[in-house]
């Protein structure tokens, strides 16, 4: 039981450890980082004595986003760690592609890249809507 990978059948070993590993670690890392960057936006909040409800809270659009975290924006923060927390699976959609094309597996590269196109699209027609 020490190496899983040697007791498999060979039709069902893991594909590529590493890019498994790779895709791990960015949601792991993405995960982390759009918690820590909430929190900090909440602390924010809290520390400027505007916690209370969300009547006094706008949300800031995306074009104002990075202008408002130069003025640390307790609203930019929390939804910048919103933002990464969203974006951390495309991400992995995207190391996918990455990972089929360096493998030549023209099948899943397809599959993947399809995905991430209907991804895409979806996320531009959202915030044009």
């Amino acid at each position: 039981m020490e190496n899983l990978i040697t007791e498999l059948p060979p039709d069902e070993t893991i594909h590529n450890p590493k890019g498994e590993a790779a895709i791990a670690r960015v949601l792991r890392v993405g995960a982390f980082l759009s918690t820590v960057i909430m929190l900090a936006g909440v602390l924010l909040l809290v520390f400027r004595g505007r916690m209370g409800g969300t009547a006094g809270v706008h949300f800031v659009k995306l074009r104002e986003l990075l202008p408002q975290l130069a003025r640390f924006n307790p609203e930019a923060v929390t939804e910048l760690g919103v933002l990464l927390l969203l974006m951390t699976p495309v991400a992995r959609i995207v190391i996918s592609v990455i990972g089929f094309a360096l493998e030549r597996d023209l099948k899943y590269f397809l599959i993947s890249l399809g995905v991430l196109a209907v991804v895409l699209f979806s996320i531009a027609f959202a915030i044009e809507a």
